[in-house]
């Protein structure tokens, strides 16, 4: 769209994260691209279930008239003074590696019980603070984002 100034998302849910997001990473693609986009993230809850759809969605974009680059992403539930939520986006290998790390270690003691039940993902803030190379890291959402200071520090001192 002419006039548009250059924009990237970089907090956005996919179908993916039950009641937040509704539509399909190839419909995100799709409609960034129809807005002039050189990218879109997705950015699900504790997951990157829609990784490889984005991926793929991305690399046909390539083809057609506005390509869109894929940023892999995740909203990682956070136990830091209570469960908080951060947006981490990879840059690199590594940041994809240390996201893929946060979310197995998030998602280990959520079926520890004998109903086999699917507990709360989350993971300690100083495990994210461990795996901060690669990552970008957002302060979360607008109602569960981390907004005390001193840990606003320490994310700021972890990730630059």
């Amino acid at each position: 769209m002419p006039g548009t100034p250059p924009y990237v998302e970089l907090h956005a849910h996919s179908a993916y994260s039950c009641l937040d997001g509704t539509s399909l990473p190839h419909e995100l693609i799709a409609r960034a691209g129809e807005l002039g986009h050189t990218a879109f993230p997705i950015t699900d809850h504790d997951s990157l279930a829609g990784a490889m759809e984005l991926a793929m969605a991305a690399r046909e974009s390539t083809d057609g008239e506005n390509p869109v680059r894929a940023i892999f992403g995740a909203e990682v539930t956070v136990e830091a003074g209570g469960q908080r939520h951060l947006t981490l986006l990879a840059r690199d290998g590594t940041g994809w590696r240390n996201l893929c790390r946060l979310l197995t270690r998030a998602h280990a003691d959520t079926r520890n019980t004998v109903s086999r039940r699917a507990g709360q993902p989350s993971v300690a803030l100083e495990t994210v603070l461990e795996h901060a190379e690669g990552l970008v890291c957002l302060t979360g959402c607008h109602r569960h984002g981390v907004e005390d200071e001193p840990t606003a520090r320490r994310l700021l001192d972890a990730f630059g």
